[in-house]
């Protein structure tokens, strides 16, 4: 079962980093010379750690010409070597990051937007600001409870068990749905106040079919 991966990341940081001569950054990256100006997480929700972005960046370097000349990001060839670097420039700029089961999305996503979805539209980038827009009208708690309860609702529906001595993974589930709601309503409110920028994908997604706000990274790298 796929993975949609939701990203809250700093515009500043990333457009700063974009701005940077990509021979200094790789040299600040192989340093660890970056890490203080790395924008803390949100609510110390999960985000890719350093240590690994760090080696990826070095990685993209290593797999690019390597020109010590280019004067941006948007500069280094081959293609591939590019998307890649921005793609690690997403997740180093990242203060939050959403991971989850395409189908148990649905269960936090589709009652509370305006529209129709399916299981496609979760890379809708409209679709996650519909979704931070109707969060807005209820605390976290009050998503989180209803969350909870739909999903009661739904198991009943199926016949499941409802009490834990029938299902040994009852609550362990449930304390997974409140979690991930949880997080997942922080990350709405910092979308809903234009807070960041959204990066969505799937966990197998190459990094030139990630999305930025809407945008492809390869029509974001496409322009060097």
């Amino acid at each position: 079962m796929p993975k949609i991966v939701l990203r809250l990341i700093d515009g500043e940081c990333f457009d700063a980093i974009l701005s940077m001569k990509p021979i200094d950054l790789f040299l600040k990256m192989e340093r660890q010379e970056m890490r203080s100006d790395r924008p803390s997480p949100l609510d110390s929700i999960h985000r890719p750690f350093s240590v690994d972005v760090e080696g990826d960046i070095l990685d993209a370097w290593d797999s690019s010409s390597g020109d010590a000349e280019a004067t941006s990001i948007l500069e280094i060839e081959p293609l591939d070597a590019r998307l890649s670097a921005l793609y690690c420039i997403g997740s180093w700029a990242s203060v939050a990051e959403w991971t989850c089961w395409d189908a148990r999305a649905y269960l936090y996503i589709e009652p509370y937007v305006s529209r129709e979805m399916s299981i496609n539209d979760l890379l809708d980038f409209e679709l996650w600001l519909d979704l931070a827009s109707s969060l807005s009208n209820f605390s976290r708690g009050e998503y989180v409870d209803k969350v909870t309860r739909d999903w009661m609702s739904r198991r009943d529906d199926l016949g499941a068990p409802v009490e834990s001595r029938d299902d040994p993974h009852l609550m362990s589930t449930m304390s997974a749905h409140r979690a991930a709601s949880s997080e997942l309503h922080r990350i709405s409110t910092a979308i809903s106040k234009g807070s960041g920028r959204l990066m969505l994908g799937m966990e197998q997604t190459p990094p030139s079919e990630w999305l930025i706000d809407g945008l492809t990274l390869r029509d974001m790298g496409g322009m060097g």
